[in-house]
């Protein structure tokens, strides 16, 4: 009887232990092996004449900042999860007298870029994914 409560815990356990490990590995450069892959994430710089301050983190990862200048772009690859919508990044964006934030990576809201990866064009107003929608900053 207890061989038998021993068989049935095993897949649960290695599923779990999976689980656990690919969740450890987001920020992790991956390869394409069914479970997990990565796409990119770039933000253009269209606030006018203005350098810009990108500061992208996820849990547990924290990218740094970097400076992009006018017409330029900054690149993020963000490690996904194919059967858990979990991914998330956020950004900080400083320039001369504003400071904004927003979730540049939501897996489950980004679905349809992440075989091709994600557009942004950052403006005073919010950021634009290229072909897509605008959004406002994070309140």
């Amino acid at each position: 009887m207890a061989a038998l409560f021993v068989k049935k815990n095993v897949l649960p356990l290695m599923l779990v232990t999976v689980y656990l490990t690919l969740q450890m590995m987001v920020g992790v450069e991956t390869v394409d092996i069914g479970i997990a892959k990565d796409t990119s994430v770039t933000m253009f710089n269209n606030i006018s004449q203005q350098p810009l301050t990108i500061h992208c983190q996820e849990k547990g990862y924290d990218d740094g900042f970097h400076n992009v200048s006018p017409g330029e772009s900054y690149c993020i690859n963000v490690g996904i999860l194919k059967f858990v919508n979990k991914s998330l990044w956020f950004c900080s964006f400083n320039w001369t007298g504003a400071f904004h934030s927003f979730d540049i990576f939501v897996q489950k809201r980004d679905k349809g870029c992440t075989n091709h990866g994600c557009v942004w064009n950052i403006k005073k107003e919010g950021p634009c994914k290229i072909g897509g929608d605008c959004y406002p900053w994070t309140k």
